[in-house]
C-alpha cells in the first residue's frame, strides 16, 4: 500500500475545532474543571457563612458561574487562538504521510517520523481527526478532512487507524457515508440532452 500523503495548512478554525476536541476528550480534565468549580461554590457559601457576611447563596452561585464561564472561554477559546496566531510552526505547511510503517510530519522547522504505538486514541469531529499521542503530556496530529481527494482515501486512513491505534473505531462515519451518497458526476462535459 502506497503512503497517503497530505499537503495542507491549517486554518485556525481547524486548529481550535482540533484543541477543544482533544481538552473535551479528556474526562480527567473535565473532572478538574467541575471539582474546581465545586470548591469555587463550596468556598464561597463557606466565606458567607463563617464571615457572617449578608451575601445571598443565589448571588455566591452567579459569581461561580461567572469565574466558570471565564475560565472556560479561557481555555477553549482564548488560550489556542493566542497559541495559533504566536506559535509560527503551526501555521506552517505540514506534510503528512501515514502507512503501516508510521506517520512522518514534515514543515520547514519539523521533519519527524513516529510509530504507531506512540498514539494512545483518535478522536473524531465533522471537521477532522485528532490522533493523540503520548499519556501524560497531550499533544495532537491533527487531520482535517478537507485533506482526502475522495471517500475511498479517507477510508483507508480510517483503516490504518483501526489497525495501529483503535481497534474499536468504526469502519466508516456518518459523514463519509453522506459523502459516498452524494452524485458526483463521472465526466466533466455536461449530459447530451438531444
Amino acid at each position: 500500500m502506497q503512503p497517503l500523503q497530505f499537503r495542507f495548512r491549517y486554518t485556525e478554525a481547524e486548529y481550535l475545532s482540533a484543541s477543544r476536541l482533544l481538552t473535551w476528550g479528556e474526562k480527567s480534565t473535565l473532572v478538574r474543571m467541575m471539582s474546581f468549580f465545586l470548591l469555587i461554590l463550596f468556598g464561597g457559601i463557606m466565606l458567607t457563612i463563617i464571615q457572617d457576611f449578608v451575601l445571598p447563596i443565589w448571588s455566591v452561585v452567579a459569581l461561580t458561574l461567572l469565574v466558570a464561564a471565564a475560565f472556560v472561554y479561557k481555555l477553549f477559546f482564548d488560550m489556542p487562538k493566542r497559541y495559533f496566531r504566536g506559535n509560527e510552526n503551526v501555521r506552517d505547511e505540514y506534510l503528512l504521510s501515514f502507512s503501516h510503517e508510521g506517520v512522518w510530519v514534515k514543515t520547514s522547522q519539523i521533519d519527524s517520523k513516529l510509530a504507531w504505538s506512540l498514539y494512545t486514541r483518535v478522536l473524531e469531529n465533522s471537521q477532522l481527526y485528532v490522533i493523540v499521542y503520548g499519556k501524560d503530556a497531550r499533544m495532537m496530529t491533527p487531520v482535517p478532512k478537507r485533506v482526502f481527494k475522495g471517500v475511498n482515501e479517507e477510508l483507508e486512513f480510517r483503516k490504518l487507524l483501526r489497525e495501529h491505534v483503535n481497534h474499536q473505531l468504526p469502519p466508516t462515519s456518518a459523514s463519509i457515508e453522506a459523502r459516498a451518497e452524494q452524485y458526483i458526476p463521472s465526466g466533466s462535459e455536461p449530459p447530451d440532452w438531444r
